[in-house]
């Protein structure tokens, strides 16, 4: 582009440089005779023209026209990207919609294995429950059979203790002097045995 530049410059400058240097009555001479003959430099005119515009025609081919297939080929490049971005987004809306398509069947997978794992989750704590509860069962029977024989124990000391309280009160009762001294002898006989020898 600065060559182009340059060089349609240098092509006004010597278009401007030739006109400058004809006099200025010259001019005015040519123009009153052009009116009426034509204008003599018409020739040097239209191959400064010529010059210009091949001048211009060059660059434009030398320098429009790899600019121009490089914006091509970049336009190119840009449809091509384009295209591949379309493709893409195509191929991802048609797996949303396989996607979608399938959720129903994903929810009804999905709702299934939860009714499944809530039915087993049920299952487990309804045996840990009748496992806890037979616990509780066992170490209740334990307790009432610990509690039951020591209020057994505690039963039979208190009917014994009772019972030799009965029976002393009876004795004694029952003991009169006569008879304590009725007793006393035949312990005291019994001690000294069949033969009634005693040391």
């Amino acid at each position: 582009m600065k060559r182009f530049a340059i060089l349609l410059a240098l092509a006004a400058t010597a278009a401007w440089a030739q006109e400058a240097h004809q006099p200025a009555h010259e001019a005015q001479g040519h123009e009153s005779a052009g009116h009426e003959a034509g204008d003599p430099y018409l020739p040097y005119k239209w191959l400064n023209f010529g010059i210009l515009a091949a001048g211009l025609g060059y660059l434009a081919v030398k320098l429009g026209g790899p600019a121009l297939r490089g914006q091509q080929q970049a336009i190119l490049d840009q449809l091509g990207a384009a295209s591949g971005r379309a493709e893409a987004a195509a191929a991802e809306a048609a797996e949303i919609d396989r996607k979608v398509s399938g959720l129903d069947e994903e929810i009804e997978i999905i709702r299934r294995k939860a009714q499944a794992e809530m039915a087993a989750e049920v299952m487990r704590f309804e045996e840990e429950t009748a496992q806890l509860l037979e616990k509780v069962r066992h170490a209740s029977e334990l307790e009432i059979a610990s509690a039951s024989k020591h209020a057994t124990q505690q039963i039979k000391a208190t009917a014994t203790q009772l019972a030799l309280e009965l029976a002393a009160g009876k004795l004694r009762d029952r003991m009169s002097p006569d008879a304590q001294g009725a007793l006393v002898a035949r312990f005291v006989r019994h001690l000294d045995g069949p033969s009634g020898t005693r040391q």
